[in-house]
């Protein structure tokens, strides 16, 4: 089943697409983070989780997931372990913010 099957994650998104109705990019001073699509966007990724277990992280819990392996690495592997650590927030980072460019854009083709 594709997740834009469940009824959930449609209402969610639904919920997130509303958020965008009349809103342009200079409405947007915090693209990275969708803040203009809360409560309903955090809910949807939380959906989107628990209808496909591929897709399940877990946000609380990794920072000290993290640092129970970093101490465990000599001090020479901790500073690569931070480094791709830190390349990886940055694309997922940009990501975001691209995915949510897109969005404004599609949505903003769409008002009259």
């Amino acid at each position: 089943m594709s997740l834009s099957a469940n009824s959930e994650i449609a209402r969610l998104a639904a919920a997130c697409a509303t958020r965008l109705d009349g809103v342009s990019k200079a409405d947007v001073t915090d693209a990275p983070n969708a803040t203009v699509l809360e409560p309903e966007f955090g809910a949807l990724m939380r959906e989107v989780g628990i209808v496909d277990p591929a897709l399940t992280f877990d946000r609380d819990g990794r920072p000290s997931a993290i640092a129970a392996v970093r101490n465990a690495l000599p001090l020479t592997e901790r500073d690569l372990l931070d480094a791709i650590i830190e390349d990886h927030g940055c694309e997922m980072a940009a990501l975001r913010a691209a995915m949510f460019e897109v969005i404004i854009a599609a949505a903003s083709s769409r008002q009259p």
